[in-house]
């Protein structure tokens, strides 16, 4: 071989590896699985509806970005024999909807824990964000209610939470809910 092809096969994989990911595609994937399993056995006698699966990707320099879309309040289906229900009806909607809300904060902060554990190969620096868009049909009264949530903390404070087990409040603070 000579000096040059040896210099290329060098450089080759040098910069190979310096672009390879810190997170790999199959961590990801097992991290979406345990977001939608954890919607969807939310309430069995009463579910949240996860719209699609959730999508993990890993922003080299920031971190893991997780996304989903969930209906709070799966029963509240529209159809040809119900196309629209009362005032009354879509009031209890929206309260339920504004009560499922906290529930939901609950679930995306113990997520991001799992999250912190989970993905190994994400440097304690970088960053892990779940945002959660929400479901609307257009009839409901949205008044209070957001359409997406987001969380977003460093991985190293999420593992030193995790390792004092951090109450509720501390969770709260340390992972504030933004909702738009």
């Amino acid at each position: 071989m000579t000096r040059a092809a040896l210099l290329v096969v060098l450089l080759a994989t040098t910069f190979g590896a310096a672009q390879a990911p810190r997170v790999n595609r199959v961590a990801l994937a097992a991290m979406e699985r345990t977001f939608d399993r954890r919607i969807q056995r939310f309430d069995l006698n009463d579910p949240m509806d996860l719209l699609g699966s959730t999508r993990g990707v890993y922003l080299a320099g920031y971190g893991a970005v997780f996304t989903a879309e969930v209906n709070l309040v799966a029963s509240a289906v529209v159809t040809p024999f119900r196309p629209a229900p009362s005032k009354e009806e879509a009031e209890k909607l929206r309260q339920k909807k504004a009560e499922r809300l906290a529930q939901l904060e609950k679930n995306m902060r113990e997520m991001m824990l799992n999250l912190a554990a989970s993905l190994e190969g994400l440097p304690p620096e970088e960053h892990i964000a779940l945002g959660v868009s929400v479901f609307y049909f257009s009839w409901e009264n949205r008044e209070g209610l957001p359409s997406q949530v987001l969380m977003r903390a460093r991985r190293q404070a999420l593992l030193d939470a995790q390792a004092r087990r951090a109450d509720a409040a501390a969770l709260e603070a340390l992972i504030p809910a933004e909702v738009f």
